[in-house]
């Protein structure tokens, strides 16, 4: 009972009593060494181990701590082979050898920590992301030496490996070994590669995989927005926002442009202005001239900061690079709009829908806006 109480609290105290109590019983020396390696008394916690598995030398569990207490003392070598006896006892385990890897990583033994290492993450899946982190500087930081390091097996495994490198600058180098992989991405691997990408501002490659499998309509396809919107997805479709305060988005299928549906933005009181309630992200050539097109149609819009269509560059940036003049209060059906820009070197913009600042806050809106038939055309 006060090796366990001991043990528990992580109390010296109570393990030396408990020892004194039952000399030879391996627990009452187990929870004095981890009571002695809590204080950072790592030789005295060490002792503690060795007599522990005196009286109970098949335990891995104690191999384990004797080598953690050996390598703090300083004691390389012994460290090494208490780590080596505990994976000699569970083979099969994951934390003999992953402690085993990593203490070989230190001592400078690359190869044979790689090994080890790998076959720690076999044994439990949930130390893959942990072996590429590690891995990551022992392979010098060179994209090819770091995937041949982490051999990953399976389709989790390669799709945790290319978005490492897309984080770490080196997308094109993860890119190729998603390529070389082989790997059919499923909906939800496809999703988080786009969302990885478009935080490394790769959005060429990020529009590239987004788009496999779809109709094929080019950068802006669904401008009349009849496939709806998506608020939870990372991508180049509709985008609709959910926290926008008395702002309603729906789609409306009476009286559309073309097509059977319509963007239905609904304003209901106070909201701020520089919000984006609805907003598409577009794939475009740096450099080129671009023409955005669209109809819109209002009903009775009194608001002292109207709404208007904004194009920004993508890049963190968020550079204004054209808008549309403030739409019409109401309006007599529909009326086209166009404005032109020239697309940023990070080659994506995003197209939104926004309000102009109000000389006071907070900043009210009423009536409705109809949104539809967007187009995008290059300029020769």
């Amino acid at each position: 009972m006060v090796s366990d109480y001991a043990g528990r609290i992580r109390s010296k105290e109570a393990a030396d009593a408990s020892v004194a109590l039952a000399p030879s019983d391996p627990e009452a020396h187990y929870a004095r060494g981890n009571a002695l390696a809590d204080t950072g008394d790592y030789a005295g916690a060490a002792s503690a181990y060795e007599e522990a598995l005196r009286l109970r030398p098949r335990d891995y569990v104690l191999w384990v701590e004797l080598g953690k207490s050996r390598e703090e003392t300083g004691d390389t070598r012994g460290a090494l082979e208490s780590f080596r006896k505990a994976v000699a006892l569970a083979p099969f385990y994951a934390r003999p050898r992953w402690q085993l890897g990593n203490a070989l990583l230190r001592a400078g033994a690359r190869e044979e920590a790689v090994r080890e290492l790998r076959r720690a993450a076999e044994s439990e899946p949930r130390l893959y992301p942990n072996l590429i982190q590690t891995l990551w500087p022992v392979s010098g930081r060179e994209p090819r030496a770091f995937v041949l390091d982490a051999g990953p097996r399976t389709d989790d495994e390669t799709l945790a490996v290319v978005s490492f490198l897309i984080k770490e600058g080196e997308a094109d180098e993860g890119l190729k070994a998603l390529r070389e992989s082989g790997l059919r991405l499923n909906e939800e691997a496809r999703k988080r590669l786009v969302k990885d990408l478009l935080a490394a501002e790769r959005f060429a490659d990020a529009y590239g995989v987004w788009a496999v499998g779809r109709a094929g309509g080019g950068p802006l396809e669904d401008g009349g927005f009849e496939e709806g919107a998506h608020t939870d997805e990372e991508g180049f479709g509709w985008r609709f926002a959910t926290n926008v305060q008395n702002v309603r988005l729906s789609l409306d299928a009476a009286e559309p442009r073309e097509g059977a549906l319509s963007l239905k933005v609904e304003y209901a009181g106070n909201s701020e202005p520089s919000q984006t309630p609805v907003s598409r992200l577009l794939a475009v050539e740096p450099g080129a001239r671009y023409r955005l097109t669209f109809f819109a149609r209002t009903k009775e819009v009194v608001t002292g900061g109207p709404p208007f269509v904004q194009v920004v560059s993508a890049a963190k940036s968020g550079e204004a690079l054209a808008e549309t003049a403030v739409l019409p209060a109401s309006t007599d059906g529909w009326q086209g709009f166009a404005l032109e820009f020239t697309a940023p070197p990070a080659g994506a913009v995003r197209v939104a829908l926004k309000r102009k600042s109000c000389a006071t806050s907070p900043c009210p809106a009423f009536g409705a806006v109809w949104l539809d038939a967007f187009g995008l055309r290059r300029l020769e």
